[in-house]
């Protein structure tokens, strides 16, 4: 478990970027059962929402959360680019009311967009480490629940080994 102080425009950013995380098709379903999970950034968007008025918040993050949110903050760099050449238009479903309502009229100002991309930059590296180690949990965790399922098919006819 993560716990992240952010400041006010931190936490736009991550708004942001749990927006559009979640506006992807699939973003927030198990590979395995096919099935909507809530281990993803839907309730971190649920519970900064509360705070997006706050100066700063304290936010509690599981490793999967982190990692996915390191993602979504590579995710939103480009779109924020693409946000800007389009002039205020974005595919990311949400996104564009998103930016308005974060910041208003900043679809008509020229470069607005692009200085919220250095920011993004800036949250990513200052996150970068803990990202990285919560990355590596999610993988060893993955690894050691296939390593078990793996025992657990195998076993059933090797019924002689025990």
């Amino acid at each position: 478990m993560y716990s992240l102080t952010l400041d006010s425009d931190d936490l736009r950013l991550v708004y942001l970027a749990t927006v559009y995380h979640l506006g992807r098709p699939g973003s927030e379903i198990d590979a395995v059962t096919l099935e909507p999970h809530s281990l993803g950034l839907g309730p971190l968007r649920e519970t900064i929402e509360l705070h997006l008025a706050d100066a700063t918040a304290n936010i509690d993050l599981s490793d999967y959360q982190l990692a996915r949110l390191g993602q979504a903050l590579h995710g939103i760099v480009n779109e924020l680019k693409q946000f800007e050449m389009a002039q205020g238009r974005s595919a990311v479903p949400g996104f564009s009311e998103a930016m308005e309502r974060l910041s208003p009229g900043i679809a008509g100002e020229s470069g607005a967009a692009l200085d919220l991309v250095q920011q993004a930059i800036m949250l990513r590296r200052r996150l970068d480490a803990a990202v990285r180690d919560a990355e590596v949990a999610v993988e060893t965790a993955q690894s050691q629940q296939a390593k078990k399922e793996s025992d657990e098919r195998r076993r059933w006819w090797k019924f002689w080994v025990r």
